[in-house]
């Protein structure tokens, strides 16, 4: 250790004068002192500790998908000859939460490192070293008995978790079955070694009042929910929702400090759990084959958290699916099968031999009208008041009858997430039907209560303040796969640099960006697709085009709103539940090719660089010179800059048509 301290004391440090520099010891320490300083910037630079973290999922809280903060890959270096894949993390099940890095960690007996945090669906937390991929993991950790120390099988692990950096803690959900009990528990981990903090493991559990019923969360073998959408932390609350084919949609917010304090709870389609008002018993398992649903589940992505601490989620469809021989309710409403009073008998057609019940298209509304279904839409959601829901959306062709119909046609909006557009208060995002939305959030300036008749949204001009179709469906028979499944980012620049752009790569089109300032620049409302208000041409697209499910999940990397630096990096996959592929695009045309994204690299170019997995719905973590891709073949792929080296390209088969 070199003492690099000006030698103190008498008249020069009390006038501020510097020691003269002319003793030949004073000379050499400073000289030796300088050659250790390099030596640490240089060590810093390559092997110390990273500046950027990835704390939750999307980067940032809004959802934008965008690191700004990365000084290391750009277009000049990502490239076959300089770019590829260096190391990989070897884990014990598939990985469905997206990489998170966390710079400068004190590990016991380790030291000081940037850490990779992974989980899988064997319910397992690992911490990697984040720089190098020499096998064993900094520690693990088993999340597979209950708060309890009880046995119970593994569900997995398939949200992202969130991490909260000032309170050295990850937090995750991991699923296990106790007998034919659902549980879902929440754990407060030190992201130093995996110890449990703040009072948990907990259970998570509560319920929700429908008049004068306690309606509660109770997911079983049969009515199983799913954890999927990316936690997140608003006003010191943590935010967990569930959704699941054969189940409502709920949310919970618990004390962050201290999960032992009792968390509150949303649900979004309990109102028709309650047999006086629905006439439907969801929970009979002899005759209710599906629903309520109104699941939350983004494609993973997390909620939006606003500057002000709102929450927001998109929902997912409702269904009421009878089974063959019970009885259908009579109803009018718009997918009403059952017009005769005193109901219809099921005869279902087909496999399982089902039919469509009329609790599909009708929003219910409790008898004190505090509570109503809010499937198929955007809610606001209020951590300071106990999840209370303070404004909503639903697109107007949720209930229509026929292929446009988001009930009938399975086209569920929570089919992926929301994004804030920065410095406005307008969000954009779409669904299954291939549409984008921009959504005003801007409250009343009096007090509102969300009812079915009132949505205490965009008091100025109704929602949605622009909706089109991001291309044309596919044609027969494959029209159904239109679906926005890894939803937009968005590249936030200023109006002098270009302006914002948004990107977005839907299942059977080519990525695509988009101007946007607090709306979508370009559009126009001549012949807009059915169901939409405008049409909103593209700024720039790729040549490359995927028929694959479920289409480009995206992140965007770039020093601040330098446009030589941004890159749009996009997972796609070759098959379903087969290999992926990872593509890096400039973010921002060539002056001689306007209209064009220009692919910069992906990982069938070279041999060395294909993946033998997809990563279904998560991101790439680009942060710090390096790409983190997460598969379901238990394995977590590292992508960064290498020494220069020969590139041979190597042919990829042609492996038909996507079935869906």
């Amino acid at each position: 250790m070199v003492d690099c301290s000006i030698p103190s004391g008498g008249v020069a440090e009390r006038r501020g004068i510097m020691p003269p520099l002319h003793s030949r010891r004073l000379r050499f320490g400073i000289a030796l002192c300088l050659f250790f300083l390099a030596a640490s910037i240089l060590w810093n630079a390559n092997e110390g500790l990273a500046a950027t973290d990835v704390l939750v999922n999307n980067y940032d809280n809004f959802r934008t998908g965008a690191n700004l903060n990365e000084t290391t890959l750009n277009p000049a270096n990502v490239k076959p000859q300089t770019f590829g894949h260096l190391f990989r993390y070897s884990v014990d099940g598939a990985v469905f939460g997206q990489p998170l890095v966390v710079s400068g960690v004190s590990i016991p007996n380790a030291g000081r490192h940037d850490v990779v945090y992974v989980t899988t669906a064997n319910n397992s937390v690992y911490a990697f070293d984040a720089q190098h991929g020499n096998g064993a993991p900094l520690w693990q950790k088993s999340l597979t008995r209950l708060p309890n120390g009880g046995e119970a099988a593994v569900v997995g692990i398939y949200s992202t978790p969130v991490i909260d950096r000032a309170g050295h803690t990850i937090f995750v959900v991991a699923g296990l079955m106790e007998g034919t009990h659902a549980r879902y528990v929440l754990h407060a981990l030190d992201l130093s070694d995996g110890t449990e903090k703040n009072s948990g493991p907990v259970v998570i559990n509560g319920s929700v009042q429908v008049d004068s019923l306690a309606v509660p969360f109770e997911p079983t073998s049969t009515r199983l929910a799913v954890q999927r959408a990316a936690l997140a932390i608003a006003h010191g609350k943590l935010i967990i929702a569930f959704g699941g084919d054969f189940f409502e949609g709920w949310v919970f917010s618990y004390d962050k400090d201290n999960l032992r304090t009792s968390p509150s709870a949303f649900c979004t389609t309990c109102v028709s759990r309650v047999t006086a008002i629905s006439g439907v018993e969801y929970l009979n398992p002899d005759c209710t084959f599906l629903g309520p649903g109104g699941g939350i589940w983004q494609a993973g992505r997390g909620p939006v958290v606003d500057g002000d601490g709102m929450v927001y989620f998109f929902t997912g469809n409702k269904a009421h699916i009878v089974k063959n021989d019970c009885m259908i309710p009579q109803s009018t409403s718009r997918c009403a099968t059952c017009s005769s009073a005193g109901g219809c008998m099921c005869k279902g057609i087909g496999s399982p031999k089902v039919c469509r019940g009329p609790d599909t298209c009708i929003a219910h509304e409790a008898r004190n009208r505090n509570l109503f279904d809010v499937n198929e839409s955007l809610i606001q959601l209020d951590p300071r008041k106990g999840l209370k829901l303070t404004g909503w959306f639903r697109p107007a062709n949720w209930d229509e009858f026929g292929v446009d119909g988001l009930e009938m046609s399975d086209l569920d909006l929570g089919g992926s997430g929301p994004v804030l557009i920065p410095g406005t208060t307008r969000l954009i995002g779409g669904g299954k039907q291939g549409v984008l939305y921009l959504l005003d959030t801007a409250q009343p300036r009096s007090p509102c209560i969300a009812s079915l008749t009132n949505t205490c949204l965009s008091p100025a001009s109704p929602n949605p303040v622009q909706s089109f179709q991001v291309a044309p469906p596919p044609p027969p028979p494959n029209e159904y796969y239109r679906q926005l499944f890894g939803g937009p980012v968005i590249w936030s620049r200023p109006a002098n640099q270009g302006g914002s752009l948004a990107f977005v790569w839907r299942e059977n089109d080519y990525l695509r960006s988009y101007l946007v300032s607090d709306k979508f620049e370009g559009c126009d409302t001549n012949r807009p697709a059915p169901t939409t208000s405008q049409n909103c041409p593209s700024f720039a697209q790729s040549t490359d085009f995927t028929d694959r499910h479920p289409g480009g999940i995206l992140a965007l990397s770039a020093d601040g709103v330098d446009a030589s630096t941004a890159i749009v990096w996009a997972s796609v996959s070759r098959v379903m539940n087969g290999p992926g592929k990872l593509i890096a695009f400039k973010a921002v045309p060539e002056p001689s090719t306007p209209t064009l994204l220009t692919k910069l690299w992906d990982s069938e170019l070279c041999e060395e660089d294909r993946l033998e997995g997809g990563s279904d719905f998560i991101p790439p973590t680009v942060a710090n010179g390096k790409v983190y891709l997460a598969t379901g073949a238990n394995e977590v792929e590292v992508f960064g800059l290498s020494e220069p080296r020969q590139c041979v390209p190597q042919l990829t088969p042609d492996l038909g048509p996507m079935l869906q």
